[in-house]
């Protein structure tokens, strides 16, 4: 190295080590803990730190993919022009800094066709991406770039669903958190013309839905969670595409009955029947409520594995349970032992817990800013003062340190590198940092007809703060916010006390709030603080002669077996005898460990009596020479076919297939068929994507219920409107054997 390159160096480590020597960290706490601290101005974790020198300049000395030792100090400059946004300003430089760095990353996520970008790596919009966000912040900050956003998300006017495991749409349906979105922005500018171009493209997206992931029976949508569309990294590794689609995960449940409320709200507004997405959405709400609720642990489960039976994943999922609050689909009583009894972890709370062993970090063991936003905007709702600190200290400690807004970190270790891939101003966590100033300390809450503000300062952030050049519709706000606490002393617009913490949205021009806060909190809070813990592995259930046998596990106490979705017996052994049977039925096994964490449950062991089972080859019913049937939207976009039946009664049907038009992690063709059995209509049946252009790859699809008559039944597998995939054009897979069970 030359000279003067080693002096440079030099001279950067001294003034990093005058910065830190300036550091005064013995000033008040924000947050303290083993693992970091929070200060007004600075963070300290371990050997590193970060400082807002100004509101408009930060340094860090935290290490990253750029720097070369640990001693070297990093910097943000504004560079950007904000002056446009709302202004935030605070005692607490560490909060303005970190407000303003944001608002540029913002800025930077806007591309030159005026759409945001999902972040630094991620170019153009993703449809959950940009919903989140909007929910989050930019309703509020960006409405009109935000409306361009997300009608570049519709196609033939419908919602896109462009990512999901095995071919997208159906196995993912989360697209529909599009409707919050846009329901956010009619809330904050109160464009009726918006409001009735997104009511037509979410009607037209949700009876779609409703004909082929609403499970009739059960109350629930079918399919994956949102956002955890990883397969391994938060489903067993056994469970494929099919198996996904059957399941009923609670994030999916949420989205959809937010979905459904919002449909209905906009119908009332625009004076049409709705009456209908009224009742699904008051059925969908008691069976979540009744479905995935634990009643010992007090929170609600990850995912309901199938309609064939009630057990559950005892995971908590924590997008989803946010969710939960904030929708209301938890009662109050419900929404404080949420908040209470999820585990959360020293950097945030995880997106599920316990995390998955053997999987390396990504949803799994895994932090995610803005699931963080969300869990900290519910914990305002049931008034946790412990939680909203803990979140707000998890949001500022990685933005700080980082200098971006990443869009993960590691649970164990509050690092982003080490996840699967990451990036830097990912647009739904610079969304969830701006959501710590509007949705938690200031409370904004837009309604129909009004703003409400409801401010939740920490005891620790109290003092006086500020936002300036707020939009609200035709009015625009400068707030002031003093004391702390979560209920409000005196409400005044314009010098005028009101008694109620709104803003009508009749209100035009400039106007000042000022609201005093009763400087205490109004119950006594707490949290589930835990290092974090992995669950047992899933036991491998190999059926020997007549038993079931399987490998035990350092740590596994005990075993659980279940038959068709039932309790029937517990052990310590690792050799099960089969009881003798003339049912058909589905054995799972999980494991427990010293901690009582559970496994995830098994890959089903299915005992199949002969007289109850059969297997008949598709191309009995074809002329063709093709030792399959070819669906094909163009040349054969149905399948009829006749199935015998010794005896009248209900059966389990199933089709083997191909589908070689992508990978199973890739594209968007899954293919989708309507069942019949004469004027009856079953269900979807999916033929998710299994390789690309790999027709030799078979698999089973879902399965579904159906009740057969006693001789010949007359069955239709067929290409209806709703069954078109994102793709639209492509819909084809091949079917080589339908199988059916007689169940008991």
């Amino acid at each position: 190295m030359k000279p003067y390159g080693l002096f440079i160096q030099y001279l950067s480590i001294v003034f990093c080590s005058v910065l830190i020597s300036s550091c005064d960290f013995n000033q008040i706490n924000l947050h303290h803990s083993q693992e970091y601290k929070v200060f007004p101005d600075a963070v300290k974790q371990g050997d590193f730190y970060a400082k807002a020198l100004s509101a408009t300049h930060l340094i860090s000395n935290y290490p990253t993919d750029s720097t070369k030792t640990k001693n070297d100090t990093l910097h943000w400059h504004l560079t950007k022009d904000i002056s446009h946004y709302p202004k935030f300003d605070s005692h607490f430089q560490i909060l303005n800094a970190l407000y303003n760095m944001s608002l540029e990353e913002l800025e930077m996520n806007i591309n030159q066709d005026s759409l945001f970008d999902t972040g630094e790596k991620w170019k153009g919009v993703w449809t959950r991406d940009i919903s989140y966000s909007v929910i989050l912040a930019l309703a509020i900050t960006n409405p009109e770039i935000s409306k361009k956003s997300l009608l570049h998300k519709v196609k033939n006017g419908r919602i896109i669903q462009d990512t999901g495991t095995g071919g997208s749409w159906p196995i993912s349906s989360d697209r529909m958190i599009w409707s919050t979105a846009a329901w956010e922005i009619y809330l904050s500018t109160g464009d009726k013309q918006w409001l009735k171009k997104a009511y037509s493209i979410i009607k037209k997206s949700t009876e779609t839905d409703l004909n082929v992931v609403w499970d009739y029976n059960e109350h629930l949508f079918k399919g994956e969670s949102s956002f955890l569309d990883w397969r391994e990294q938060s489903y067993p590794k056994w469970m494929d595409a099919k198996d996904i689609y059957s399941a009923f995960s609670l994030s999916t449940q949420a989205v959809h009955y937010q979905n459904l409320i919002i449909l209905s709200k906009m119908g009332k507004i625009l004076n049409h029947d709705t009456q209908k997405y009224q009742h699904i959405s008051k059925a969908l709400k008691k069976s979540i409520n009744e479905k995935f609720w634990i009643k010992d642990k007090k929170v609600y489960a990850q995912f309901k594995y199938n309609s064939r039976s009630p057990l559950l994943s005892n995971r908590t999922e924590n997008l989803g349970q946010s969710l939960c609050i904030l929708f209301d689909i938890a009662d109050d009583e419900q929404k404080k032992q949420i908040i209470m009894n999820t585990v959360q972890l020293p950097y945030g709370v995880p997106c599920f817990y316990p995390q998955i062993p053997n999987i390396s970090p990504y949803h799994n063991n895994s932090i995610w800013p803005f699931v963080q936003a969300y869990w900290n905007w519910a914990s305002t709702k049931t008034k946790n003062d412990e939680s909203v600190k803990q979140g707000l200290a998890s949001l500022i400690r990685s933005s700080a340190l980082f200098l971006t807004n990443k869009e993960n970190m590691v649970a164990e270790t509050g690092d982003f590198k080490g996840t699967a891939i990451n990036s830097n101003r990912q647009l739904w966590s610079v969304a969830g940092s701006l959501s710590s100033i509007y949705r938690v300390l200031f409370g904004l809450n837009f309604k129909e007809d009004h703003l409400q503000i409801s401010p939740f300062i920490p005891r620790d952030f109290k003092g006086e703060m500020n936002i300036t050049n707020l939009k609200y519709r035709n009015s625009t706000l400068d707030i002031k916010v003093l004391g702390f606490g979560n209920q409000i002393n005196s409400f005044m617009i314009d010098s005028f006390p009101l008694n109620e913490n709104e803003v009508s949205g009749l209100l035009k021009g400039h106007h000042k709030i000022v609201i005093e806060m009763t400087n205490n909190m109004s119950y006594r809070s707490k949290i589930k603080l835990k290092q974090n813990a992995f669950s047992p592995e899933i036991p491998q259930v190999k059926l020997i002669d007549s038993s079931l046998v399987w490998q035990h596990h350092e740590d596994e106490r005990k075993y659980r077996i279940f038959c068709n979705g039932k309790l029937i017996h517990e052990t310590r052994d690792t050799v099960f005898q089969l009881p003798e049977s003339k049912i058909n039925c589905e054995y799972q096994l999980e494991s427990v460990d010293k901690n009582k964490y559970q496994s995830f449950l098994s890959e089903p062991v299915y005992i199949n009596p002969k007289e109850k089972f059969q297997i008949i080859e598709a191309e009995w019913f074809s002329n063709q020479k093709n030792p399959y049937i070819e669906l094909n939207p163009k040349k054969n976009p149905n399948f009829i076919f006749k199935l015998k039946v010794k005896e009248s009664g209900t059966y389990y049907i199933d089709f083997r297939y191909a589908n070689g038009n992508g990978s199973l992690t890739s594209n968007n063709q899954c293919a989708t068929r309507s069942l019949w059995v004469s004027h009856d209509y079953l269900g979807t049946v999916v033929f998710p994507q299994r390789g690309e252009d790999d027709w030799k790859n078979w698999g089973f699809s879902n399965t579904l219920k159906i009740n057969l008559k006693k001789g010949s039944n007359d069955l239709n597998l067929k290409l209806e409107r709703f069954n078109e995939n994102q793709n639209i054009k492509n819909t084809a897979a091949l079917i080589d054997q339908i199988r059916i069970r007689k169940i008991d």
